[in-house]
């Protein structure tokens, strides 16, 4: 289904309602952007629910990227509940937004695309949050911390972490 020229959606229907499987694409003009977003995955009743990535670019008037971001994982209701958000902003210090949540954990990370892992154990990031069950753990620049112990803790959380880190990485690479 086509709406004027800006949104089209192509999957399954039910009861005149996206259901099931289906891409839909959007594509927004503000006052000074343009913003392109695509999502790729599950509906119930019109909205997005189920797995799904969902990509959002938006560039200014005359081309210039300003953001890109990709929601990968769980929707629910129109919103990402679990899985990945990955944000890139072109004129932003840190330039990228690496998140993860699920039932259990929550990582965030704001820094540099590329080799995150070992900037973490050099002390080369610009926030880190970690929380899982009672363990909670942030630091950020500015933030007094000691170092060695935050690159022990990022070791003794290394392998639970460093799936995620590999696709913040992979994601960062569509942005």
């Amino acid at each position: 289904m086509t709406w004027g020229k800006t949104k089209t959606y192509k999957g399954s229907w039910a009861q005149g309602k996206r259901s099931g499987h289906g891409v839909y694409k959007v594509i927004t003009r503000g006052e000074d952007s343009i913003t392109e977003s695509k999502y790729d995955g599950n509906w119930k009743s019109d909205k997005k629910d189920g797995k799904g990535e969902l990509e959002t670019k938006e560039t200014s008037l005359d081309g210039v990227m300003l953001r890109m971001r990709v929601q990968s994982g769980t929707f629910a209701k129109n919103e990402w509940v679990t899985g990945y958000d990955v944000q890139h902003a072109a004129v932003a210090d840190p330039p990228y937004l690496f998140a993860y949540k699920d039932s259990k954990m929550s990582l965030k990370i704001l820094g540099d695309a590329g080799n995150i892992l070992n900037g973490l154990k050099n002390n080369y990031f610009f926030s880190f949050t970690y929380q899982k069950g009672k363990v909670y753990k942030s630091v950020g620049v500015g933030d007094e911390y000691n170092p060695k112990q935050f690159s022990s803790f990022i070791k003794s959380i290394e392998k639970e972490i460093k799936p995620h880190i590999n696709q913040f990485e992979r994601l960062a690479k569509q942005l």
